[in-house]
C-alpha cells in the first residue's frame, strides 16, 4: 500500500508530502482481581499523510498543508481523489514556509524481537507479587503489550524506520476503611520494554506504593489549612511540574510569543535555590517516548537546554526552528532533570506538608499556574506525621522556583527522570478543616 501511495503522489506535479506508517501488534489482557476475564491480540496499520503545496502570495512564501489518514485498502482511484481534494484544501492554508527534513545517514537499528506472551506473563507475575495486603486487594487490571513498527517517508528522500515495545497497565486498589467505608484508587503506568526484568521490578514497586497510598488514604485526616510552611512534592506529579521548563523553552512557544524565556538568561533559581539542569534525552531507557527519529524523520540527539538555571538554547522541530533561524533539535519528549543537592531526609527535618498523590496535577505553561486536588499527603507538625486527604494546592512557578530545593535522589516515571522530591515555599493550600 505504501508503494502505491508514494507512486500516486509522485504523479502530481509540485506536491510534497510526509508519510508515517505505523504497524501495531498488541496483546491485551483484562482481569478481575487475579482472574483473567478476556485476552485478545490486535494488529493494525495506520498511514498518516501530510500533503504540502508551496505558493507565493503578496511576495511571501507559504507552505499549505493538509492531513488525512489513508486506509490500507484504498484503491488507486480513491487515492487520486484524496490527493486532489488535499491539494485543493492545502491551498487555503497559509503557514509560513518551512523546509522538510532532508535525508541523513541512517541511525543504528536497535530493533529486536519480543515474545509478547512471555513479557505479559512476567509483568503480571511481578504485578500480583505486591497483591498481598491483609485487607486490601487489586480489584481489576488491564495490560496492553504493544509493538510498533514506524516508517517515515517524505518527498525530500527521507525513508527511515524504527521499532518500539511498550506496556500500558491500568489498575485499581480496593481498601476497606472504618472511617469512610471503602477506598478505591485507580492508577495507570506506562513504560518501555527494552529491559523486561527492570520493567517488572519497577511495576512491582509501584503497585506496592499504590497499596500504601490506598492504605494511608483510608486512615487519612482532612488536610489542614496550613500557614507558610515547606510544601514537598513527591511522585509522578514531578513529571508535570518540571515539564514547564521544557515547554517554555520550545521554539514553538517562543515563535507564538507564549513564553518569555530568553536564550542566555536565567529562567530559574535564587540565592537559596537549587539550580536546575534540563536535558532532553531521546534514548532514555524505560521511556515509551524514546526513539531515534521525530515524527518528521529528523534524527534525534541529546540536548542540554538549561544549565544552572540558565537557558542555553531553544529546542524545536524543523518547522518552528526554521522560523527562528535555528538548527532544529527535533521533538524530544524525554526530560532528565538534575541539580538537586539535598538528601530527602534533610527536606523533611522541618515541619512540612508533603503531597504524594493528586487527582490530576496540571501546570499551565503560558501563565505558570499549577494546582490540583489532593488525594494523599503527609503533614508533619514538628512532632507527628499524619496522613491527610482532601483540599487542594495552587501556585505559580514564578513564585516558587527561586526558592526551590531538590533531592539529590532521582526517580523515573516514564519520560521523566529527575529529583524524587522537591521542596518549595509560596504555594497555597486550601484545606478542609
Amino acid at each position: 500500500m505504501l508503494d502505491i501511495l508514494v507512486n500516486t503522489l509522485k504523479s502530481f506535479d509540485g506536491v510534497e508530502y510526509l508519510i508515517q506508517e505505523t504497524k501495531t501488534r498488541r496483546v491485551e489482557s483484562y482481569n478481575i482481581k487475579k482472574q483473567s476475564e478476556m485476552s485478545r491480540k490486535i494488529e493494525t496499520t495506520l498511514i498518516s499523510l501530510n500533503l504540502y503545496v508551496v505558493f507565493d502570495e503578496g511576495g511571501k512564501k507559504y507552505r499549505g498543508s493538509y492531513n488525512t489518514d489513508i486506509h490500507p485498502g484504498t484503491s488507486t482511484d480513491e487515492l487520486e481523489n484524496i490527493i486532489k481534494e488535499g491539494v485543493y484544501a492545502a491551498g487555503f492554508v497559509k503557514n509560513e514556509y518551512f523546509p522538510l527534513v532532508s535525508p541523513t545517514p541512517a541511525q543504528p537499528s536497535k530493533s529486536r524481537e519480543l515474545d509478547t506472551s512471555k513479557a505479559l506473563a512476567e509483568l503480571q507475575a511481578a504485578f500480583h507479587a505486591s497483591d498481598n495486603h491483609p485487607t486490601g486487594c487489586i480489584s481489576y487490571s488491564e495490560f496492553f503489550i504493544t509493538r510498533e513498527d514506524v516508517r517515515i517517508i517524505n518527498s525530500n528522500g527521507v525513508d527511515v524506520g524504527y521499532t518500539t515495545h511498550r506496556a500500558f497497565v491500568e489498575t485499581a486498589v480496593h481498601m476497606p476503611s472504618t472511617e469512610v467505608g471503602e477506598i478505591e484508587i485507580t492508577e495507570a503506568y506506562r513504560f518501555s520494554l527494552d529491559d523486561i526484568a527492570a520493567a517488572a521490578k519497577s511495576l512491582q514497586d509501584r503497585v506496592a506504593a499504590l497499596f500504601t497510598v490506598a492504605e494511608k488514604k483510608a486512615a487519612a485526616k482532612p488536610t489542614p489549612t496550613v500557614g507558610d510552611i515547606n510544601i514537598l512534592l513527591s511522585g509522578e506529579c514531578l513529571s508535570t511540574f518540571f515539564s514547564y521548563y521544557r515547554r517554555c523553552s520550545s521554539a514553538q512557544m517562543i515563535y507564538q510569543q507564549l513564553s518569555t524565556f530568553k536564550e542566555g538568561t536565567e529562567v530559574q533559581g535564587g540565592e537559596n535555590s537549587d539550580r536546575i539542569n534540563v536535558i532532553l534525552d531521546p534514548n532514555m531507557p524505560g521511556s515509551t517516548q524514546s526513539r531515534p527519529y521525530d515524527d518528521q524523520g529528523l534524527p534525534l540527539e541529546s540536548h542540554k537546554i538549561i544549565e544552572g538555571g540558565k537557558l542555553l538554547k531553544y529546542w524545536g522541530d524543523t518547522r518552528f526552528a526554521s522560523y527562528l533561524g535555528l538548527t532544529p533539535t527535533g521533538n524530544v519528549s524525554n526530560v532528565h532533570i538534575t541539580g538537586g543537592t539535598a538528601k530527602e531526609t534533610d527536606l523533611r527535618k522541618e515541619p512540612y506538608l508533603e503531597l504524594v498523590s493528586f487527582s490530576d496535577f496540571q501546570v499551565n505553561p503560558v501563565t505558570g499556574d499549577f494546582g490540583s486536588e489532593i488525594r494523599l499527603g503527609y503533614y508533619y507538625d514538628g512532632n507527628n506525621i499524619t496522613p491527610v486527604t482532601g483540599g487542594s494546592i495552587s501556585g505559580n512557578m514564578s513564585k516558587v522556583q527561586d526558592g526551590l530545593r531538590m533531592s539529590a535522589e532521582l526517580r523515573q516515571y516514564n519520560d521523566y527522570k529527575g529529583p524524587a522530591t522537591v521542596c518549595m515555599r509560596g504555594a497555597s493550600i486550601s484545606g478542609v478543616s
